[in-house]
């Protein structure tokens, strides 16, 4: 995300409590986009689709995106793709 516009609190709010966002990829105009997030440990998948849906995640609590989370296995995919934040 571009730094100012709001941007610079909601990634402050958002690593307080325990997500941070790598990276928004976009496909297409009309979509899909995928993001990579990092959660702090002891969150769950549970509590993290919460926050992706809620009033804090990418949809403001609006319902505007169809936001379906899966976890990297990094076991599989060797080291993590960016520096750690947690």
């Amino acid at each position: 995300m571009a730094p100012g516009g709001g941007w610079d609190e909601a990634v402050a709010k958002n690593l307080q409590a325990g997500f941070y966002n790598h990276s928004f990829c976009p496909i297409g105009p009309e979509g899909p986009a995928f993001c990579i997030w990092e959660v702090r440990e002891g969150i769950t998948a549970e509590e993290f689709q919460e926050f992706i849906d809620g009033p804090n995640g990418v949809n403001f609590g609006l319902g505007a995106w169809m936001n379906i989370c899966k976890e990297i296995n990094l076991e599989l995919a060797g080291n993590p793709p960016y520096a750690r934040k947690f």
